[in-house]
């Protein structure tokens, strides 16, 4: 097997995660598929290169020596498609999308003056048009927010990373009970009724919140009424109408508050998503940095 930029990419994922299952995830595979690739990655060397236990997986001896190139490596690649970053006059116009949080509104500020090309930008209603829009390149590039282990799958030619998680939290009524806490556990909210988004095919909201609400002995139930719009959601938890769900980094309206989860059991992912055929992807590495330093401007992270 010819050893390949993207078999580096899965052996520095693997050494970050500590874990075959967290970096799968992290890659958009399948922890079978991602076992498969690290099996024919090791055999084209001839020897392990982790450790693998039940808390996970660490280097060898030759899988240190092994990521210590593949680190330089990658980092090299990206600096050469980096290259590609301005282009000649007339350069092509692009687009970028997003569904929601502070990574769009900060390249809005800031990529414009970063490249020659003409950006547009344009906001969607949800996480899975927005990948949509990428995939089938009604736009070059796009931010959105999905929820770890419940999120928008990977279209044919985009390449998706994970920016960062952060903590999913509660959205209370101001007079709740529990509206004084720093933090709230999902058992203390079992007997309310959990306002969501409508559907979204990149965010399996319902599916995330059940999974969570699991271990503390019940299945939430949630109104027919499904709302998008923040300020419509915070309105009617404010009247009492039950509870919801938002980003950590959302700010709380007049008559909410917003509490973390005891033990952050739910993991919003902030994702970049650019498509292999558009011209921004050269400058990859130049968005990459400009919604890492929004997520870490404004984002908090678990722990």
């Amino acid at each position: 097997m010819d050893l390949e930029l993207r078999h580096l990419r899965i052996l520095l994922a693997i050494s970050e995660a500590g874990s075959l299952t967290r970096a799968a995830a992290a890659l958009f595979l399948s922890q079978p598929a991602m076992t498969t690739q690290l099996r024919r990655i090791e055999a084209s060397f001839g020897q392990p290169l982790f450790e693998r236990s039940a808390r996970g997986v660490v280097p060898t001896r030759a899988g240190e020596l092994v990521l210590a190139h593949a680190r330089t490596a990658v980092a090299s690649a990206d600096r050469i498609r980096g290259y590609r970053l301005r282009p000649a006059d007339g350069a092509e116009p692009v687009t970028v999308g997003g569904s929601s949080g502070p990574m769009l509104s900060h390249l809005t500020l800031h990529l414009p003056a970063a490249v020659s090309n003409p950006v547009t930008f344009v906001q969607f209603p949800s996480t899975g048009d927005a990948m949509n829009a990428v995939a089938d390149r009604s736009v070059d590039a796009g931010c959105m927010v999905d929820l770890d282990g419940f999120g928008v799958p990977l279209p044919e030619g985009v390449v998706v990373d994970v920016i960062g998680l952060e903590p999913v939290v509660v959205i209370l009524p101001a007079g709740h009970p529990r509206a004084g806490q720093d933090r709230v556990g999902l058992a203390d909210l079992a007997d309310e009724t959990w306002l969501l988004p409508p559907y979204d095919a990149g965010c399996d909201d319902y599916g995330a919140l059940a999974d969570a609400c699991a271990p503390a002995g019940f299945a939430p139930r949630v109104s027919p009424h499904r709302i998008g719009d923040l300020s419509v959601l915070c309105d009617l938890i404010a009247q009492g109408v039950g509870v919801s769900l938002a980003q950590g980094a959302a700010r709380a309206r007049e008559g909410v508050v917003m509490r973390r989860l005891t033990g952050d059991p739910l993991l919003g992912r902030h994702l970049l998503a650019v498509h292999r055929d558009s011209p921004l992807f050269g400058a990859r590495p130049l968005l990459l940095d400009l919604v890492r330093a929004a997520f870490e401007a404004r984002c908090v992270t678990p722990g």
